[in-house]
């Protein structure tokens, strides 16, 4: 069998499995936020009414445009696009993991086969494969970036610059999480450069990595400026209060092994000094987050370190003992992480777990109950933006109406709604509403909306159907 062939046996059998872990998710109630994002954005790209108008950003435009082209591709709609896009991404790298261990690495077949294991095993991975694309590709480019700072390092050619450019700019582009890698990584982008490089023009050298990023940004700060729609708040979540003992749980458990992996060349700072670098960028973006919020979950925000991991272990220096020490290494880090996972409480890690676990959530549930009350019924008003597991839950959006069609537009600029029913999600007194009917009409939280009565109601969710005379 061809190296071709055996790749794509390992990565059938990979994308398998870790379209099954999703799956388990899945069917004990869990769907990440992103997923149901992406797969809302997609469905309605392809289905949805040609006026349908967006008053969001394109962003992230990579995961977007890959998850559309699958769609169009497969025609797979019983199967979320984005869970076999996110399995399909993750399969693949870790197949480059492998190649990258077995070739540049040295390590044998059966000791990158047991590496590979360990690191797909890993919980932080599985959360980041259920988490969506997004964060896969964010992953997948984090892996690039450090890759090429060691190479840029070591032999200051072009093409590994543009392995650095090329992955910051799909980090940048994957997710608003990679926006602060690339934050992070500026002020340890000189700590990984060749003093020839520093010596001959910082500023050059500097531009020179960032451009793709500040351009690909900038051109989508321009669609954004050009349509009149919003970027920066797509970059931000809502913030999550969690306790230093849960981010020293999650980055304690990840970081002992990425660290003792890059100290093996502590006598070669031409290697040590990237390595550092890498890591310094991940830990500065987690740092970040702090701050600006665009990621709400701590598991999902340290996961980029194990593809830093990965760089390090390739540049392992050789030793009879290698093999050992880097499977006990990443042993115990996989019985670390386990407990660690579990430390996070109120984000959706929390919930992930409790699925993984086989244990159902009731999360979803409200979601399901309107879904079903829906069923058989059109002409629905819904902010299908805010609210996109309405979208997913349906399957569709033939019963819906939505932005762009007149008979949503004209009610948002002031005029009486003619629709059959109104969808809004309950919302708690006192919290100011996302969703752009209800902040129109605030009176539908009251049941006071004249021509309407409220005909369905659980913890999520309020449906009204126009009154008859």
């Amino acid at each position: 069998m061809s190296r071709l062939a055996r790749s794509w046996v390992l990565w059938g059998g990979l994308f398998l499995v870790l379209l099954l872990s999703s799956g388990w998710a899945e069917l004990n109630g869990f769907v990440s936020d992103a997923n149901t994002n992406l797969w809302a954005r997609i469905i309605i790209q392809v289905d949805g009414p040609s006026s349908y108008q967006v008053s969001d950003a394109f962003y992230p435009p990579i995961p977007f445009v890959l998850g559309l082209l699958a769609y169009l591709a497969t025609g797979i709609s019983s199967v979320p696009t984005t869970f076999l896009l996110a399995a399909a991404i993750a399969a693949a790298q870790l197949v480059l993991w492998y190649d990258s261990l077995r070739s540049n690495g040295s390590f044998g077949r059966a000791s990158s086969l047991a590496i590979l294991v360990l690191l797909g095993a890993n919980p932080f991975f599985l959360r980041a494969v259920a988490d969506g694309p997004e964060t896969m590709l964010t992953m997948l480019g984090t892996w690039v970036f450090a890759r090429g700072l060691v190479n840029l390092r070591l032999t200051g050619n072009a093409p590994d610059m543009m392995k650095v450019a090329v992955g910051l700019m799909a980090t940048s582009l994957s997710s608003s999480y990679g926006l602060m890698i690339c934050l992070g990584a500026l002020p340890f982008m000189i700590v990984a450069a060749r003093p020839s490089m520093v010596a001959t023009s910082s500023f050059g050298y500097l531009f020179a990595m960032f451009y793709p990023v500040l351009a690909s940004i900038g051109s989508l700060l321009a669609v954004a400026a050009i349509f009149d729609s919003n970027l920066v708040p797509l970059l931000v979540e809502d913030m999550v209060e969690q306790t230093a003992r849960e981010h020293v749980w999650v980055i304690g458990s990840l970081i002992p092994a990425t660290l003792i992996a890059c100290l093996q060349n502590i006598r070669s700072g031409w290697l040590l000094f990237p390595l550092l670098a890498a890591v310094g960028s991940v830990i500065a973006a987690y740092v970040l987050n702090f701050g600006f919020h665009v990621e709400s979950d701590p598991a999902v925000a340290a996961a980029p370190l194990l593809a830093v991991t990965v760089v390090a272990l390739r540049f392992w220096p050789p030793h009879p003992a290698r093999t050992v020490m880097v499977l006990s290494m990443l042993g115990a880090s996989l019985l670390l992480c386990v407990p660690a996972i579990g430390k996070l409480q109120r984000v959706e890690t929390a919930s992930w777990v409790q699925a993984m676990q086989g244990r159902a959530l009731a999360e979803r549930q409200a979601t399901l109950e309107v879904a079903a009350f829906a069923s058989g019924k059109s002409g629905i008003m819904v902010d299908v933006e805010r609210n996109p597991s309405i979208v997913t839950m349906l399957g569709g959006v033939e019963q819906l109406i939505v932005a762009g069609e007149p008979l949503y537009d004209w009610p948002l600029e002031g005029a009486i709604p003619q629709v059959p029913y109104i969808l809004v999600p309950a919302v708690a007194p006192g919290t100011v509403p996302r969703d752009r009917i209800l902040l129109r009409f605030p009176e539908l939280q009251r049941d006071r909306l004249d021509g309407y009565d409220e005909v369905f109601r659980n913890d999520g969710w309020l449906v009204f159907e126009k009154a008859t005379s």
